[in-house]
């Protein structure tokens, strides 16, 4: 139906351009803001500035697109309806007899397709870029560990490793006053206090090797107790990386598709029933209780491409003055407004006041009544209610500037 009209093709097209555009500036601005802790993390990972650029960078992409997809829309809906309305091109289609509901499908249809870019990022890319961006970082780590290792400054990002370097030569690599503490073996932890080291290439990439040299060697077990001291010339400390890779093996929520945060739920269930203690008991339920938020965000937060558009329609084709800036602030204040209640809805399922899937869906719910009721003043030609508030809100601070 939309491509069938002349007039149906020009308002997808209007639509559209303006559309792209605000989708161009929103979406280098988010990439902007995003890249920056990117670039820290991978630089602190030894990661070449080209794999952030174009491997860690494109996997953070769809968490971007789910933000930048509605609010452009709605701008670019808001820009498209709002020119046709100051240019009283709806003016001159309402004089025909035509009604303003036959240019509701081109809305609808780009709506539409920004919604399944949407879903396909919440259910497929999202989980899918976020397991990938912590492969490559544990990549990056194993292949130049040292990266990360800064004089007096505690490295711990290896599992059960803390490394100490009071002064690090750059020119020769030379370690002065080391302090290591590994306790990958809790009957056995060792802690190492050497005044000079060395970090040694291990040709297969896949542990930490440091030549170490006048040293102690501090043992206890797993009550705390001093089992040994050995002092030496010379020692080489050998730690494996896989130990490392266990702790990133492990996937969070956020990486798991849908099915596999379900079954967790499941299991998360039955230990609450299970359970010794409250305390135990709460920590599950609260699994649960994510693992359901989890679950409902990833259908939710697509539908405010659909609420934000259905809002947009009207908003851009209500005549508030001359000026399309008007619409466009009007479109805003919508937007925050969205967002806010779903931040309170969220909430709500967090305090477990209403259950994650009642709850969450109620902003887009509420927006899609609000947008018939600001059709129904379109279609009668009157300036809403919720606008003539609006303007009161805005008014006092007009004349107090004045």
């Amino acid at each position: 139906m939309v491509f069938t009209t002349i007039l149906g093709r020009y308002v997808f097209l209007e639509i559209t351009v303006s559309f792209l555009f605000s989708f161009a500036v929103f979406l280098i601005t988010g990439l902007i803001a995003g890249f920056l802790p990117l670039l820290q993390k991978g630089m602190e990972a030894g990661m070449e500035l080209t794999l952030i650029l174009f491997q860690v960078l494109v996997n953070a992409l769809p968490g971007t697109l789910v933000t930048v997809l509605p609010l452009s829309l709605t701008i670019g809906i808001l820009l498209g309806l709002g020119r046709l309305t100051a240019d009283n091109e709806v003016a001159a289609i309402k004089s025909a007899g035509i009604s303003i509901v036959h240019l509701l499908p081109p809305v609808v249809l780009l709506g539409f397709l920004c919604l399944l870019l949407s879903f396909a990022c919440t259910l497929t890319l999202i989980p899918k870029g976020i397991t990938e961006a912590k492969r490559l970082m544990q990549e990056a780590a194993t292949k130049r560990v040292d990266a990360g290792i800064e004089e007096r400054t505690f490295f711990d990002s290896l599992k059960n490793l803390i490394l100490y370097v009071e002064e690090k030569d750059p020119s020769t690599g030379i370690l002065s006053r080391i302090f290591i503490r590994e306790s990958s073996d809790p009957d056995d932890v060792k802690t190492i206090i050497a005044r000079k080291g060395k970090i040694a290439p291990d040709p297969e990439g896949k542990a930490l090797v440091l030549d170490l040299r006048n040293g102690t060697i501090l043992k206890e077990n797993l009550n705390g107790d001093s089992t040994g001291t050995l002092a030496f010339e010379s020692y080489v400390f050998h730690y494996a990386l896989d130990r490392a890779g266990t702790q990133a093996s492990n996937r969070t929520f956020e990486e798991m598709p849908i099915s596999g945060i379900r079954e967790q739920v499941g299991i998360a269930s039955e230990k609450r029933l299970t359970a010794a203690d409250s305390a135990q008991a709460d920590y599950y339920r609260r699994v649960v209780l994510m693992g359901q938020i989890l679950i409902t965000q990833r259908f939710t937060h697509p539908l405010a491409c659909m609420a934000l558009a259905l809002i947009a329609f009207p908003i851009g084709l209500l005549n508030l003055g001359k000026s399309r800036l008007n619409n466009v602030s009007l479109g805003l204040f919508a937007i925050f407004i969205y967002y806010a209640l779903t931040l309170a809805t969220e909430r709500m399922a967090r305090s477990g006041v209403a259950p994650p899937e009642l709850a969450m869906p109620l902003p887009a719910l509420l927006f899609a009544m609000t947008s018939l009721y600001l059709m129904r003043c379109v279609r009668l030609e009157r300036v809403p209610d919720l606008y003539r508030v609006f303007r009161k809100l805005l008014l006092p601070s007009r004349r107090s500037t004045a």
